[in-house]
């Protein structure tokens, strides 16, 4: 039984909760995680690496196990770095899901923002009203760009043609103009 465990007592009273839970939050010391599976295949079908995350909306711990190429490794960060299992902010009326940072620790934010009608996570590109996300601008201060849904592979389905100053301001625009995408469609 090489790495599964090696006696009935190490397998009922020796494994541990994989990554834990903050202090105060409902689930510490329990199992009780969101778990789900990253596939990547290549453009041929085969799967190439899988990734598995825990992931607690709760309190914001998130854990990272993979790629599965045979290495493997571990990462447990909070959902303030890679945006997922944050909880969203209400602006205009809509709500902002966030991303991951540009690099660890730094205090601009998250990159971009998820844009949908219910304060659900989108679990699905057609949950997505639109998107917005900053960028440096040509004198580098920080500018926002927006866009109206989400294909699923980093792009949406019709993006604004200027930046603004404010997140609000990206945010305002999605709203107006995703009311017009949908009479559209």
């Amino acid at each position: 039984m090489s790495g599964l465990a090696k006696s009935i007592e190490a397998l009922y009273f020796d494994y541990r909760p994989v990554a834990g839970h903050l202090e105060g939050c409902r689930y510490r010391g329990t199992d009780v995680w969101e778990a789900t599976r990253y596939t990547w295949e290549s453009f041929d079908g085969e799967r190439v690496e899988e990734t598995i995350r825990l992931a607690c909306h709760e309190c914001g711990v998130v854990h990272f196990h993979g790629p599965s190429d045979g290495i493997g490794s571990f990462e447990t960060t909070h959902a303030g770095q890679v945006g997922y299992a944050s909880k969203p902010e209400k602006v205009l009326g809509v709500w902002l899901h966030p991303g991951p940072r540009i690099w660890y620790g730094d205090d601009r934010g998250p990159l971009a923002y998820f844009i949908t009608a219910s304060k659900e996570p989108p679990r699905r590109p057609e949950d997505v009203i639109g998107k917005v996300g900053w960028s440096l601008g040509p004198r580098g201060g920080v500018r926002w760009g927006a866009g109206i849904g989400a294909t699923g592979h980093a792009t949406v389905l019709r993006a604004s043609e200027q930046t603004w100053a404010s997140r609000r301001a990206a945010v305002a625009w999605v709203v107006a103009n995703a009311q017009d995408a949908a009479v559209d469609r």
